[in-house]
């Protein structure tokens, strides 16, 4: 007897608290973002400040008052987020397909789960007061170059996240976000400028990501691990530019925008 195929969860499916949770993960990246814009928007301004990551943020977080209580909440959020993009890329609910481009989508959605939900683990491990194994990136690229034809690999990560950075610069050229924003009701409750400021920081990490993909690539090209990038590297690498504290001063207050938007998008995501 023929079985009727399981159809893809809906928005009715998900339980209440997961939804809470996954929201939680958008407010955990937002205030990611805007420590570390704006540590970096300190520094360029010479009022102190450090170009530093995710994990620099995680401890800017523990050190406040209530930190590891803030933290945890950090913590669950971001996993709670993860587990949400690999259920997206999974089960297709958007219906992406599998033909090239929907496969390459649903690739980049994996992607951005393993790297919050990695984010997500460091908060855990600091938390728990546990050691986190933090490693540069030039040692990333040569655990990677250790692997045979390492050097091209590293170099078509380099290419993917160059392309995705480029990616993201074409977004915030167009106006376009994600799939999930209830564009309507926030333009309607907070204004047209909230989604400025959303075309800003996809722009700044755009950026970002562009420089540390084209470093990742050279670094694999010419097989010489201490040429990849991280992100504090990338924000240095502005700096050292001609007019870079206006250079880093735009980007850091892009990351600060990016920040914002993912508050804001905490709040008027359709879950």
């Amino acid at each position: 007897m023929a079985t009727l195929a399981a159809s893809p969860p809906t928005a009715s499916d998900i339980r209440p608290w997961v939804r809470r949770a996954v929201r939680v993960g958008y407010a955990a990246k937002g205030v990611i973002y805007l420590l570390i814009g704006t540590l970096a928007l300190q520094l360029a301004l010479g009022n102190g400040g450090t170009l530093t990551d995710s994990r620099g943020a995680l401890t800017t977080i523990v050190q406040q008052p209530f930190g590891l209580v803030l933290l945890a909440i950090v913590a669950v959020g971001l996993l709670a987020y993860a587990g949400w993009e690999i259920t997206q890329a999974i089960a297709d609910p958007k219906r992406k397909g599998s033909s090239a481009g929907g496969l390459m989508s649903r690739a980049l959605t994996v992607l951005k789960a393993v790297v919050h939900g990695l984010i997500g683990v460091q908060a855990v491990q600091i938390v728990l007061g546990a050691r986190s194994s933090s490693r540069d990136a030039d040692d990333l690229a040569r655990t990677a170059m250790g692997f045979p034809l390492g050097g091209a690999l590293l170099m078509l990560v380099g290419l993917g996240v160059a392309v995705y950075g480029i990616k993201q610069l074409m977004m915030a050229w167009q106006a376009r976000f994600d799939d999930d924003l209830n564009q309507q009701q926030l333009r309607r409750e907070g204004g047209a400028w909230v989604l400025t400021i959303g075309r800003a920081g996809i722009g700044a990490r755009g950026v970002i990501f562009v420089i540390v993909g084209g470093a990742l690539a050279r670094a694999g090209f010419d097989e010489r691990p201490s040429e990849a990038n991280s992100m504090p590297e990338a924000m240095w690498t502005l700096l050292s530019q001609p007019f870079g504290q206006w250079l880093l001063g735009a980007v850091a207050a892009g990351l600060m925008c990016f920040g914002l938007f993912q508050l804001l998008h905490a709040r008027y995501a359709r879950l």
